[in-house]
């Protein structure tokens, strides 16, 4: 018994933990849950902290950049002819020095000035960290305008699918009213050929549209990485825009700027790459000669110095340089003008779609007022005797229908308002 009870203990553990590492389905969806989903779960993600940590270690070698920079060092060496002193001194022999040489020495060399240089790699550093970000928001917005499509997409399937459904409906019950009157042979049987023949292709555009509305939850939810289908209802986005004024926010116009400020920057290095260098040295070593070159014993020796390198001549390698990174300014300058123009454009067309679809939602509040209106009257002749059962049906059907195109336009509007947040870049 108690193996048992362990064994069922094991089991349900096992199926509360495989539970527990299944997501779950999400019962509502928002449009802005479902870009943060698919941009958290988007794999280049990743690269953000991998740049960083690459920015990083860049810049630690920078920084060692001042710090002393110690070498071993070593030669050996056999010269066909060496110094001599050409006198003869009675009573004295001048030594002279031998032909092979070595020489073992540490050198610590220790920069005490650049000109700036390696500063203003630091701040290039930083800015090209910055411009690496720029370029992963860029393909991250991507990213959300595909939520935002397939989002859309998502809700215009089913609302003509409904539209679908309502017209199978009426012609349903067109055909049940001619029913009789083919069977007393009083409507002629092709009528009713007719109306089943509507029903058969509108059931088949609505199993298209199911298969439609299938594989785009599916690819919305790969994109988020969570389980979608029908059941998952998404909710109609209601952004609040404001069109009064505009600022290009998008990633692409935000990466330009971030490259003009790149080439600033190398301006600066530029500058800084041909100031005068200043550094400290020192030597100590043993070797054959030493210091005394007369000597041809092996012996310890040491220098200590400072150092000063400045090209005074660099035939004008600088200005043709900083002329070249204002030719590039000028280039991103110009493609960025280009872009804000463009997007000025879209805003545009943008606002006139709100404004547009805004308009029809007025218009169609007021058709469906007349509409109810119209079939409260045919209820009340069909109850009267006065019109037939299709010609209610009729009236019905235009009321269902002015809804439909209510709602259709409602997604409209909210489609507009998403796609001028898109285009300014406040998604």
């Amino acid at each position: 018994m108690k193996k048992q009870g362990k064994s069922f203990l094991l089991m349900l553990l096992c199926i509360v933990a495989g539970g527990v590492s299944v997501q779950s389905q999400p019962d509502t969806l928002r449009i802005e849950e479902a870009r943060r989903l698919a941009v958290q779960s988007w794999p280049l993600i990743r690269q953000q902290s991998l740049n960083q940590e690459a920015t990083q270690l860049q810049i630690e070698n920078l920084d060692k950049n001042y710090l002393p920079q110690l070498a071993a060092n070593g030669r050996a060496s056999y010269q066909s002819d060496v110094t001599k002193v050409p006198l003869e001194v009675p009573g004295m022999a001048i030594p002279s020095p031998d032909k092979d040489m070595y020489d073992f020495y540490l050198s610590l060399d220790q920069l005490i000035w650049d000109g700036g240089v390696t500063r203003q790699q630091k701040l290039l550093q930083q800015i090209d960290l910055d411009i690496a970000k720029q370029q992963i928001d860029v393909e991250l917005y991507k990213v959300k305008e595909q939520v935002n499509g397939l989002y859309f997409k998502i809700l215009l399937l089913q609302q003509s699918r409904q539209v679908l459904i309502i017209n199978q409906q009426a012609v349903a019950e067109r055909l049940t009213e001619i029913a009789s009157g083919v069977a007393h042979g009083m409507v002629l049987p092709t009528n009713a050929d007719v109306l089943q023949a509507q029903i058969l292709q509108l059931d088949q555009n609505i199993t298209e549209m199911d298969a439609d509305l299938a594989a785009n939850y599916n690819m919305l939810g790969e994109l988020l990485q969570i389980p979608l289908n029908h059941n998952t209802v998404l909710l109609l986005p209601d952004p609040p825009v404001y069109t009064l004024s505009f600022q290009n926010q998008r990633p692409e116009y935000l990466l330009m700027g971030t490259q003009q400020n790149k080439l600033q920057q190398s301006r600066q290095l530029t500058s800084s790459a041909y100031m005068p260098k200043i550094s400290a040295t020192g030597r100590a070593g043993y070797g054959k000669p030493g210091l005394n070159m007369l000597s041809n014993e092996f012996d310890t020796y040491y220098l200590l110095g400072v150092g000063l390198r400045w090209d005074i001549i660099n035939w004008n390698k600088k200005n043709n340089q900083l002329q070249l990174l204002a030719i590039n300014g000028e280039i991103i300058q110009a493609q960025k003008e280009a872009f804000d123009r463009s997007t000025r454009i879209r805003v545009i067309d943008d606002i006139a779609q709100i404004e547009k679809y805004s308009s029809l939602i007025g218009k169609d509040e007021e058709i469906i007022t007349l509409r109810r209106r119209i079939t409260r009257a045919a209820a009340s002749q069909l109850d009267n005797g006065s019109i037939t059962s299709s010609a209610y049906l009729d009236e019905l059907n235009r009321e269902t229908r002015a809804t439909m195109e209510l709602e259709l336009h409602r997604i409209q509007l909210s489609m507009a308002k998403v796609n001028y947040l898109k285009t300014i870049g406040a998604l």
